[in-house]
């Protein structure tokens, strides 16, 4: 069974295959939360989620939120690093793992996100769909033996069908697995990609069927005057972003100077959550219908700005807290309250726009997500799919484009990065890096090499090397036990210090310069470096002696080197 799906066509049912499975996934976590949040909060009987939420205002929501933070306090406990996984992971597994995942960080993920927003936490379920997707898909790439390519690959149709059935939007779905997780576009990783995400869709239409996740009014552009005003929002989108970044860095280094053991602080954060939502429940959860009533004009200025400033406040307390759940969600939430908030600031100071509050509305929430989650494009299709309103795509790319040059100005260019950056981990050199530590010296290994005895001399040693045109010597003693190693530089070198009668073993190199035959090419390119060498034997570790299998040469290594980064470019580039 494994050789199918190693195959071209059979990798497409696996693709399909992946949709369905994590896009039942993915369903069976939003039902979860909903679920534990009607039971937390009371909404039996209750028909308008959007309209009991506005009006909720209860002590239950402190309560739920506390218990919920103990709950995960107590999972956090168990977690590797004392931190729950997310998409940053996933893109360090595919730019620097060959797409290898833990499966069983994606299954403590899902539980720990249907507690923290089942108990009201204001963070968003995409960001750990992806992460469960990605860990399953991982598994299932590791048992059938798939190559890496293949592996990452799989990695992008679980984040491709994660997004559309959350979103229900298959395009940005697919876009941003290719622009986020993947970080290249290519025909062989699209095509399975796309397969992904149909796959989801199908179990997201049969679930809710194929609406929109938001309806709007008619709306549109008032004058092209206010392209302006949008750069402008791009630009305020992206200095809000990074002061969320700042909120959440500040959270955690209060904590840590706290004292307070760290599986207690959800619960207290959870507290200040709850006390804030008495006066704004609409932040609660992911908030998607909060950010409803906003792109529908149903919110005043004052609901706008206190809406904007708690989701900041309250999402970066939770992400600060060690609360599991993702910034999709709430990046949206943020920038529809942030556009309307923009064009009450605009209309308060006497310049009049033309444009709507939904307008601006829909213009926020593409420049805050842009911002955030370092994806432009896929923020760019993930709006419009939402709204299926394209009357208002030049607002939107221009904010999205201005927000993410921007981001590209300040200190962390996304949120995914910045987390990624905390770890010392750098994606613009990790793909490269991960090809050369994948790659193994094995048909680099050559044979011209001559063995002689350490009692040889070296110009018996030298003879020998040129008789057959081998530049490199193995000494090996009686029983064929490895001692060092000569090339004619060495050779040449000791015999202008010491004379030509001197014997191999008081010229070699000894047994440490060589590499293990299991090496990278990374691996072997730093040794070579370490030694300031252009030979290197190869060796392997026996249960009596080491054993020297050939040499490898700096110049068969650069030139392995180059062959796999242009390999892996044509790939990249859709050559191949």
């Amino acid at each position: 069974m494994k050789w199918l799906f190693q195959q071209r066509f059979g990798f497409f049912l696996l693709a399909l295959l992946t949709g369905l499975i994590v896009g039942v996934v993915t369903v069976v976590l939003i039902e979860g939360i909903l679920t534990l949040q009607d039971l937390l909060f009371a909404r039996a009987g209750e028909v308008d989620r959007i309209h009991w939420l506005a009006n909720k205002s209860d002590w239950t929501i402190v309560l739920a939120l506390i218990l919920g933070g103990l709950v995960i306090g107590l999972i956090l406990r168990y977690m590797p690093e004392n931190r729950f996984h997310g998409i940053a992971d996933v893109m360090e597994a595919s730019a620097m793992r060959a797409g290898k995942m833990d499966v069983r960080s994606g299954g403590i993920v899902g539980l720990a996100t249907l507690v923290s927003l089942g108990a009201g936490a204001p963070l968003g379920r995409e960001g750990p769909a992806v992460h469960i997707g990605a860990s399953m898909t991982a598994w299932l790439a590791e048992k059938l033996g798939l190559d890496r390519t293949q592996s990452i690959s799989l990695l992008g149709c679980a984040a491709a069908a994660a997004v559309t059935a959350s979103f229900n939007t298959p395009i940005a779905g697919v876009i941003f697995a290719l622009e986020v997780i993947v970080g290249y576009y290519a025909l062989r990783v699209f095509a399975p990609v796309v397969v992904a995400a149909m796959g989801a869709v199908i179990v997201r239409h049969s679930m809710y069927g194929s609406g929109s996740e938001f309806s709007l009014p008619d709306v549109a552009i008032g004058s092209l005057w206010e392209l302006l005003p949008f750069a402008l929002l791009g630009v305020t989108a992206a200095v809000l972003v990074q002061l969320f970044i700042f909120m959440v860095i500040g959270t955690q280094h209060v904590w840590q100077k706290s004292g307070i053991p760290f599986w207690f602080r959800p619960s207290i954060a959870g507290a200040v959550i709850g006390i804030a939502a008495l006066t704004y429940p609409l932040i609660l959860g992911v908030g998607y219908e909060g950010t409803s009533l906003a792109l529908n004009e149903e919110l005043d200025m004052a609901m706008l700005i206190g809406l904007l400033a708690a989701k900041t406040l309250c999402a970066a307390l939770a992400l600060g807290s060690g609360f599991a759940g993702g910034v999709f969600s709430p990046a949206l939430f943020i920038g529809a309250m942030l556009g309307g908030a923009f064009w009450w600031a605009f209309s308060f100071a006497g310049l009049e726009l033309h444009s709507s509050t939904g307008v601006y509305s829909v213009v926020g929430m593409a420049a805050v997500a842009s911002a955030m989650l370092g994806a432009p494009i896929s923020t760019l299709l993930i709006v419009f799919e939402l709204t299926i309103d394209y009357d208002l795509v030049i607002a939107v790319m221009l904010s999205a484009a201005v927000a993410s040059t921007t981001m590209q100005l300040m200190p962390y260019n996304s949120f995914f990065r910045w987390q990624l950056h905390k770890r010392g981990i750098n994606l613009n050199t990790g793909r490269d890096q991960s090809l050369l530590r994948t790659r193994t010296i094995d048909n680099l290994i050559s044979s011209s090499y001559i063995e002689t005895s350490p009692d040889a001399t070296l110009q018996e040693v030298e003879a020998a090397m040129f008789a057959v045109k081998h530049y490199v010597a193995i000494v090996v003693n009686e029983q064929g036990q490895f001692l060092g190693s000569l090339s004619t530089d060495d050779v040449f070198a000791a015999a202008a210090d010491s004379g030509r009668e001197l014997i191999c073993s008081e010229a070699i190199n000894n047994a440490n310069h060589a590499v293990p035959t299991s090496s990278s090419l990374l691996a072997a390119l730093q040794k070579l470096n370490e030694l300031d060498t252009h030979y290197a034997p190869v060796t392997r570790v026996g249960e009596e002696n080491t054993e020297v299998i050939g040499v490898i040469y700096r110049s068969d290594v650069l030139n392995g080197l180059y062959d796999l980064l242009r390999q892996a470019r044509s790939e990249e580039f859709g050559v191949m």
